[in-house]
């Protein structure tokens, strides 16, 4: 069966939503069409079947299914989760700081996609699951309600709990083939003004350079130096839309040397100028 976000939630512009569930016996198979599911073990346990693979969960588990993801629960027994669906792409695509820590790359990129994720996943302690359990019962709570800037408050509770999620697995003592992987990622947003090269990512992510690429791109559907852009190339639009600093100097603030090859990546990557794209975002 397949399923879509807009099955839970019709809300315009902030596609996502919570919910708590129970579940005895089983749960039918089923798609994730168009979103990226968050699931909190609450309670009980039961077998995750994903793609023909089973895996026992319990309460303190915490795992990610990405978008295209078949799964579903067979032998449940007192099984109570927290389900949080949402679009990854249109709530989390902007350049926040916390895809400077390993632990978002691994839990919410990287596991959706690898076979080993319940091998090595999240697994709370007693006190993190009771701390991490205030915003999600908050997000809750906000989420049936109706108090003025609703999808504001949802949206900063959300946030808390993708940070402390990525907190905590970023300390994991869990080792995975792609942990490398995930630190070349979180390196490269938090230094990309700098002049990274490949040979740092390496040493970095310990692996050989035939690898480290095949593996990154297998896990970003990109190659590292295009991620890379895709940072710089964020951070040069929110500069030209927030700021008035010249062209060189954003240039400079996003890791390149040159502003006339600035320019020409922005044009090829946004089909405009740097200058005509401040003048179409701020007109």
């Amino acid at each position: 069966m397949e399923m879509r976000l807009d099955f839970f939630t019709q809300y315009d512009g902030f596609p996502f939503f919570i919910q708590f569930g129970g579940h005895q016996g089983g749960m039918y198979f089923h798609t994730h069409v168009d979103f990226t599911e968050l699931v909190i073990v609450l309670d009980g346990q039961a077998v995750n079947v994903v793609d023909e693979e089973q895996f026992p969960v319990e309460k303190g588990d915490v795992f990610v299914m990405g978008k295209g993801s078949t799964h579903g629960y067979l032998e449940a027994r007192d099984f109570k989760i927290c389900n949080i669906m949402f679009d990854f792409d249109a709530i989390l695509n902007a350049s926040y700081d916390v895809k400077e820590l390993e632990g978002f790359h691994a839990l919410f990129l990287i596991d959706p996609l690898t076979s080993d994720r319940f091998i090595s996943r999240l697994k709370l302690t007693p006190e993190k699951f009771k701390e991490l359990k205030k915003p999600v019962m908050a997000a809750l709570e906000e989420y049936k309600g109706d108090s003025p800037a609703k999808r504001s408050m949802l949206f900063a509770y959300f946030m808390q709990i993708i940070v402390m999620l990525s907190r905590l697995y970023g300390t994991s003592p869990a080792q995975k083939e792609t942990a490398g992987i995930a630190a070349a990622a979180a390196y490269m947003e938090r230094h990309f003004t700098e002049n990274i090269t490949v040979k740092k990512l390496l040493e970095i992510s310990h692996y050989s350079q035939r690898h480290f690429i095949r593996l990154f791109s297998e896990c970003y559907k990109t190659t590292p130096h295009k991620y890379l852009q895709n940072i710089r190339m964020k951070h040069a639009c929110l500069l030209l839309e927030q700021t008035n600093k010249s062209i060189t100097e954003i240039s400079s603030a996003c890791g390149f040397n040159d502003s006339n090859f600035f320019t020409r990546t922005f044009r090829n990557q946004m089909t405009m100028t740097p200058s005509e794209y401040r003048r179409y975002k701020t007109s």
